[in-house]
């Protein structure tokens, strides 16, 4: 009988070392990437609240089972100086539709920007939740000419914290239970 108990113990135990490994994996990335990309670079001739915008022309659709992920993007361009780039929600395409170019009728001061915009500086670091975004571009103030923009988004994939912690959670117990079945000690101990 307790040779079926030890070898029923393999169970919870290798579940558990399922669930804590998944966490191990997250702590370093599930995936990760770099996507490429070129956008023109805006000129804005004017003060910049008059400077018309680009917009991406489909949303980024992010499905609800996110919710359980942790998916971090990281823009940086290389017309830092000259452009900008921003994360708004996609419901601005229908206040500020963009045409056959890309271009909007609308400025920076139209939006409210979920991460970068005119006056950000430097990478722009956004976390995707469930939902949908467009990204907008402008030039900022002062750029005359208009010029192909290297984009480089790089991105990564982890669990979201808080099914990392029911995981090791419920994965350390599944261990402590597999191993109190297989050796049960503690209730020998206690019988004593």
């Amino acid at each position: 009988m307790t040779m079926m108990v030890r070898i029923m113990s393999l169970l919870p135990f290798a579940t558990g070392s399922l669930c804590v490994l998944l966490v191990l994996v997250s702590l370093f990335g599930f995936a990760s990437g770099t996507i490429d990309d070129e956008i023109p670079a805006l000129p804005c001739v004017g003060p910049q609240e008059e400077c018309a915008t680009g917009m991406s022309e489909s949303d980024l659709a992010v499905p609800a089972a996110f919710f359980l992920l942790d998916v971090h993007l990281e823009i940086t361009m290389e017309l830092d100086d000259k452009a900008w780039i921003g994360i708004v929600d996609a419901e601005y395409a229908e206040e500020c539709p963009p045409g056959d170019t890309g271009l909007t009728n609308c400025t920076a001061s139209d939006y409210e920007f979920l991460a970068g915009g005119p006056d950000h500086e430097g990478s722009i670091g956004h976390n995707l939740e469930p939902g949908s975004v467009r990204f907008v571009t402008g030039g900022d103030e002062g750029a005359i000419e208009l010029q192909d923009n290297d984009v480089t988004t790089e991105w990564s994939v982890h669990l979201a914290t808080w099914v990392e912690v029911i995981l090791i959670l419920t994965g350390i117990g599944l261990c402590a239970s597999g191993m109190h079945m297989a050796f049960p000690m503690v209730a020998k101990a206690r019988k004593e």
